[in-house]
């Protein structure tokens, strides 16, 4: 399915117009159904579909492993999800200190993170985001939307098995109160983004000892929250 679409648009440059082609991300709509259900209505981006949808779940706290969902069918602008029955969901994640960072390990993940987006490069129109594991491993997703592209990452460390506690977060867009939610749902202990949060997010962080570093950018950062998780010399 094609993530972008060609069309010819006018551009003005120092007050000349010319004609040219331009790549536009596509838009697509998924209904998700939950046990028969309407759950959730998603604008995305068509790509990585189960990701997202395994990843929605696990981060609003539906699901804790692949093994709680019986059957996925994606189908044309649906998502029908059944549920093994009697799932139950355990209590509030505490979050570890397995993963610590020094502030170079930051300043060159983020710096590799914003040139991997072939579709930003593209189009202009995604959000990025990356988890990498302490084994080395990464995984990076795109969409148009921020909250999609975190999902899709956290969908794809589910079905592969990842201990998330092992894992720490870089997205592309600012990070509110619901993006530091689901890092904090999953058990993922850091979240790392060139834009500031909101003041919801860095007092949720605070509340749940979540490491929150904004405004990443050179070799410069604000840490807000959970600095015992950065080394420093």
């Amino acid at each position: 399915m094609d993530v972008s679409k060609g069309f010819e648009i006018v551009r003005i440059e120092e007050n000349r117009a010319s004609t040219v082609h331009d790549q536009v991300i596509v838009e697509y709509d998924l209904a998700v159904s939950l046990n028969g259900e309407h759950f959730v209505d998603m604008l995305c981006t068509p790509r990585d579909l189960e990701c997202l949808v395994y990843g929605h779940l696990f981060a609003e706290g539906v699901i804790r492993r692949k093994a709680d969902v019986r059957k996925l069918k994606i189908t044309e602008h649906r998502a029908d999800i059944v549920l093994e029955p009697n799932v139950q969901i355990e209590g509030k994640t505490e979050l570890q200190k397995k993963v610590l960072l020094h502030p170079q390990d930051i300043f060159d993940a983020v710096g590799a993170f914003h040139s991997q987006s072939g579709l930003f490069s593209d189009t202009g129109g995604v959000h990025n985001c990356a988890l990498h594991h302490s084994n080395g491993d990464r995984i990076f997703m795109e969409d148009l939307g921020r909250h999609n592209a975190g999902d899709k990452a956290l969908g794809n460390a589910l079905l592969e098995g990842w201990d998330l506690s092992q894992v720490y977060m870089i997205t592309s867009g600012r990070v509110p109160k619901y993006m530091a939610q689901k890092a904090i749902n999953t058990g993922v202990s850091i979240i790392i983004s060139k834009s500031p949060p909101t003041d919801q997010a860095v007092e949720l962080a605070r509340a749940n000892n979540l490491t929150l570093c904004g405004f990443v950018r050179g070799r410069r950062m604000n840490i807000y929250s959970g600095l015992e998780r950065i080394l420093r010399d």
